[in-house]
């Protein structure tokens, strides 16, 4: 059976990651700012002009961009709640299911050793061994479960962060763009 191509949609496909990588770029240009006096945007910031218009950004932008941090200070806090219900139920199951294995061989050794008495050293030993060592790798699992699942949700928590700082970037970006002045910089 031949092998076909499907050419035009192989170029549809290229162009649409070509243009989702384009407009990432231009999400991410940041202007070249020159000779800006910051001190004096700091002042000039709160204040309102003559015509009416603001320099600060609206009340409605402000409000929005702290319902927005609010949300994902929310989301982070949720999720961090919720990793951390996971671990203690992952623990409190880990716990229970060591302290009935430690019961079935405590009662395994002790059955053993009632019905015959030559063989309660070996068999105690052999128990004894398989428990400490069952107890080791269970503790050892938990321990890298628990490090593994900490480190995700610093992961996480960082990014989460990251995220909402650029997002606040971003957004004081555009609120600053948006502000016409009469006024250019002093070179």
């Amino acid at each position: 059976m031949a092998v076909t191509r499907l050419k035009r949609k192989h170029r549809k496909n290229i162009a649409r990651a070509n243009n989702k990588q384009r407009v990432i770029k231009q999400l991410l240009a940041t202007p070249v700012i020159k000779n800006v006096d910051i001190e004096e945007l700091k002042a000039q910031f709160g204040k309102n002009t003559v015509a009416g218009t603001s320099n600060a950004p609206s009340a409605s932008v402000t409000e929005k961009v702290s319902a927005a941090a609010a949300n994902v200070t929310e989301s982070v806090s949720s999720a961090s709640s919720t990793v951390s219900e996971t671990v203690s139920s992952a623990a409190t199951t880990a716990t229970e299911a060591v302290t009935t294995a430690a019961t079935n061989a405590v009662e395994t050794v002790t059955s053993t050793a009632t019905t015959a008495t030559e063989s309660v050293s070996s068999v105690a030993t052999n128990a004894t061994e398989a428990v400490s060592s069952a107890a080791h790798s269970i503790s050892e699992t938990f321990s890298n479960v628990f490090k593994a699942v900490t480190d995700k949700v610093e992961d996480v928590v960082e990014a989460v962060t990251d995220k909402v700082e650029d997002v606040v970037e971003a957004v004081k970006d555009r609120v600053g763009q948006g502000t016409d002045t009469d006024e250019k910089p002093a070179e």
